[in-house]
């Protein structure tokens, strides 16, 4: 009895497809970032705890936190994040977020903050907290101390 031909191709094709849907795609986290902490008076802050707060909501169930304190500088640098992902993940984890309704997120998203005892400082641009959606690959961030 002959193979069936069509029959081999189309089941190459579904096995391949099931390959794909395994390997795994590098999706960014974070960027690379550098932040420095000043105080009010424009000078700037040593060890200070400054954190960074990230989590790809289209890749993965939790998010993560990196910690350091200021140098001399009043200056920390966080290493941008990748996770590598597979398309089969994602797609659970994009499903598992849209059953949140209006309060799902989708996509990257970080963003850093200072506090040391009664202050703190956040990222504001523009007059608005900022926090990384994606792009750009590099961020250069000044937290300035307030007391709160």
């Amino acid at each position: 009895m002959a193979p069936n031909n069509g029959l081999l191709w189309r089941l190459s094709i579904a096995v391949f497809l099931l390959l794909l849907a395994f390997c795994p795609v590098k999706t960014m986290d974070a960027p690379d970032w550098n932040v420095c902490v000043v105080d009010e008076a424009n000078q700037p802050v040593r060890g200070i705890l400054v954190r960074e707060s990230y989590q790809n909501y289209s890749a993965e169930w939790q998010g993560h936190e990196e910690d350091q304190y200021t140098d001399e500088h009043g200056c920390v640098h966080f290493a941008p994040k990748a996770a590598w992902i597979s398309p089969l993940k994602r797609l659970a984890v994009i499903a598992t977020s849209a059953l949140a309704g209006v309060h799902a997120s989708f996509g990257p998203n970080a963003y850093v903050i200072a506090f040391h005892e009664n202050l703190s400082g956040d990222d504001v641009k523009g007059g608005i907290e900022y926090a990384w959606k994606g792009a750009p690959s590099h961020v250069d961030s000044t937290l300035v101390l307030r007391s709160h």
